[in-house]
């Protein structure tokens, strides 16, 4: 009777009824908690950031990025009232608390400047670089999750038998094959000498008649110039992933739960799809999580092979060019980035394994 009467109550009230079961597993006093943690450590990062490219580059290692802007052989003008000019628009000769003061509030209100270099906004460089990397490297992440669940699976109803053995030996090979090895050799084949797959972005997104495609054709030769980095990304990534699903399943399947759901006559397929995966999954999902939060820190390789230009072209450019504005905010964008996926991964994770529960 009371079964009854919390479903009326729970159809009658569904929003009140998703509070309720999300309060169950997560309080507003953690979630607060977190915040406060989190922002202390967004804090303790620009103030890092502020040591490694303010105070050790111009007061340690006495480098002056202006003077990088104007050539040794300038000759319009006085070069020394040239590098001063700069120093003056990035702030360099102000007070160091002023440098510190004007920093802090730049990095959290995103508000990184201008670049001389690249001519244009340091924020809408940095959002312009971000597009591509992201378009190759989540969905990579997503099917080798996806795949890495399916073999896991596999393997641990084949416990002990060849194809176990094989699929899993296979699973951890992926793991020590060098993939930047592995990215130049296919693409050389299936790109250069096949010419299955577009060898660079701007082929790709370029017409025989040397237009530049719109509309569908934009977005069919996008994802034509993707397809190959997400396929090899998802076959060379999910090693690790499988082998957290299929000894977690393995583990599952020889509990004393799904005995008794045996026992009782229940559907193999029911216990297996219903309660076994549900349960193995946890570990791959988890990986994936602190996965997706770094993710962005392996674009460098893949952008360098595949020919395009995402956030490690920039990171790198910027490097090579001591252009200081630019890689303050982009390992700031970079280092947010991760904090902000870590802490929804934190919030996210009692209502993926139900026996935690924060208070």
């Amino acid at each position: 009777m009371s079964k009854t009467k919390l479903n009326k109550d729970e159809l009658r009230h569904p929003k009140s009824s998703l509070l309720s079961r999300i309060s169950s597993r997560l309080s507003l006093r953690y979630i607060v908690k977190r915040l406060v943690e989190r922002f202390l450590l967004v804090f303790a990062i620009v103030n890092f950031l502020f040591f490694l490219f303010w105070i050790f580059t111009l007061y340690i290692a006495h480098l002056n990025p202006a003077e990088l802007y104007i050539p040794l052989d300038y000759k319009n003008a006085n070069r020394a009232s040239e590098i001063a000019g700069l120093d003056r628009q990035f702030g360099f000769d102000r007070p160091l608390y002023v440098q510190y003061v004007d920093y802090v509030r730049s990095m959290l209100t995103f508000h990184f400047g201008y670049s001389l270099i690249y001519d244009e906004s340091i924020t809408q460089l940095i959002i312009s670089h971000l597009p591509i990397d992201l378009l190759i490297l989540v969905p990579s992440l997503i099917l080798s999750t996806l795949l890495a669940v399916f073999l896991g699976l596999f393997s641990a109803l084949r416990y002990g038998k060849l194809s176990d053995v094989v699929n899993s030996n296979a699973a951890i090979i992926t793991y020590f094959i060098p993939a930047f090895w592995v990215f130049t050799i296919v693409l050389d084949y299936l790109g250069f000498t096949l010419g299955i797959f577009p060898t660079n972005i701007v082929e790709a997104l370029t017409a025989p008649n040397g237009e530049p495609l719109k509309g569908f054709a934009y977005v069919a030769g996008l994802l034509k110039f993707s397809a190959l980095p997400i396929i090899l990304l998802t076959l060379l990534s999910y090693g690790v992933r499988m082998i957290l699903t299929k000894a977690s399943a393995v583990e599952v399947m020889s509990s004393h739960f799904v005995t008794y759901l045996r026992a009782r006559g229940i559907p193999e397929s029911r216990v297996v799809f219903r309660h076994v995966m549900r349960n193995s999954i946890i570990p791959a999902l988890t990986r994936m999580g602190v996965d997706f939060a770094f993710i962005i820190t392996g674009s460098v390789f893949v952008e360098e092979i595949f020919n395009f230009q995402g956030i490690g072209y920039l990171l790198l450019d910027a490097a090579e060019s001591l252009n200081i504005p630019v890689l303050g905010a982009a390992f700031f964008i970079i280092t947010l980035y991760i904090v902000v996926v870590l802490f929804l991964l934190d919030l996210v994770y009692p209502f993926i394994d139900p026996r935690v529960k924060y208070d």
